[in-house]
């Protein structure tokens, strides 16, 4: 089925984008050429090339106090000090597609053949590992007590996270048709929330996998196959007992995390995840515009169209500001009062694919696998 849905989409891309040739001139990216009033800087304290082949799902820079951990699709997982230092390695027998999740001292990985893999944060070594039989393409979670995981067929397991033995799992019915991601399974206030690809978000005790409830969040009318494509693929915040999730061709909606009860609903478009900051959810939506809204009523704060089709990472929040890279190997930072650029800098050739933050450091990883620590001033 995996391999059907990706088969079918490409061919339906190819047919949209032959139809698009002649009819109009291609899209560009907006160029940087604004002129912006720089407030900050990005100092840059180390790079490191820490891997030669760019996983399949999406990747994130985890890091603690001390350490900061990487991974590459051939199975090689590092552990490197924050003054950019190798302080370990190992190196899995398998195609490693999405991590790294960290928590309660283990490292959390995925495989392109639907492995889940427990590592002891303080030496890489293998705890556990868990077959899910199925691809996966988002991190696991964990809440320190299971370990759930989403497959990109729409089937959700839990796993325990001292053991690696199976708790229960729940499926939700995917279309044959929908984009090559998954969202990342998230926990708040006791319960475990998955967004799925066919727009739907659940709410799940984790310790018996009993659905309290599934909703749409976006409902298509559309007729053809490319439009009804409305998954959940980005990452979705909590602030207050509220959710916000967004879709891809759909919306971006405000829930009662009890209830599941709608709060507000705006039309929107995106995969990647969203952000919580000062009053407002911010999301970088499919044509790389920066949008802020409100959480108390969705109305528009702000809309920024400076980095039109730049092929922008996910948001990440740090101190009143978001920074984010592109396609050309830059590092953007924002004010989020105003939507505002206040730093800029280039600091790769290669196209920027995972940002993280900590504190006031910035760590940047391109598609070459040159990883880059930053500290804003």
């Amino acid at each position: 089925m995996m391999y059907l849905k990706n088969y079918v989409l490409l061919i339906f891309f190819i047919f949209l984008v032959a139809c698009e040739t002649g009819a109009k001139e291609e899209e560009k990216p907006n160029e940087l050429t604004k002129e912006f009033s720089e407030k900050f800087s990005l100092d840059k304290s180390w790079s490191l090339n820490v891997f030669k082949s760019m996983p399949s799902g999406k990747v994130r820079i985890s890091s603690d106090d001390k350490n900061i951990y990487v991974f590459d699709s051939k199975g090689e997982i590092k552990s490197i000090s924050k003054n950019g230092r190798k302080t370990w390695s190992n190196k899995l027998d398998t195609n490693i597609s999405t991590g790294i999740t960290l928590g309660f001292n283990k490292l959390l990985l995925s495989s392109s053949d639907g492995n889940v893999f427990c590592l002891e944060k303080s030496s890489g070594e293998i705890l556990w590992q868990y077959s899910t039989e199925g691809e996966i393409l988002a991190p696991p979670a964990t809440d320190g007590d299971i370990v759930a995981i989403q497959n990109i067929d729409g089937r959700v397991t839990a796993v325990d996270l001292d053991t690696g033995k199976f708790r229960w799992d729940y499926r939700s019915v995917i279309p044959n048709l929908t984009l090559r991601g998954t969202s990342e399974p998230s926990f708040y206030e006791g319960f475990l929330f998955v967004g799925f690809s066919n727009g739907n978000l659940a709410k799940i005790e984790p310790r018996s996998g009993v659905t309290q409830w599934e909703i749409p969040i976006t409902t298509s009318k559309e007729t053809s196959e490319i439009g009804r494509i409305v998954d959940i693929d980005g990452n979705f915040v909590f602030s207050g007992g509220i959710a916000f999730v967004a879709t891809f061709q759909g919306d971006i909606a405000a829930l009662d995390t009890r209830s599941g009860r709608f709060i507000w609903k705006e039309k929107t478009s995106t995969a990647n995840d969203l952000l919580s900051s000062r009053g407002k959810v911010i999301l970088i939506d499919e044509k790389d515009q920066v949008i802020a809204y409100s959480q108390n009523n969705g109305d528009l704060e702000w809309l920024n169209k400076d980095f039109y089709l730049r092929e922008l990472t996910s948001p990440k929040k740090i101190k009143s500001l978001i920074v984010y890279g592109d396609f050309q190997g830059y590092l953007h930072v924002l004010d989020t009062n105003q939507g505002e650029q206040v730093a800029r800098q280039r600091i790769s050739r290669s196209k920027i694919i995972s940002v993280s933050v900590e504190e006031e450091t910035v760590l940047a990883l391109d598609s070459k696998g040159k990883l880059s620590l930053f500290t804003l001033q």
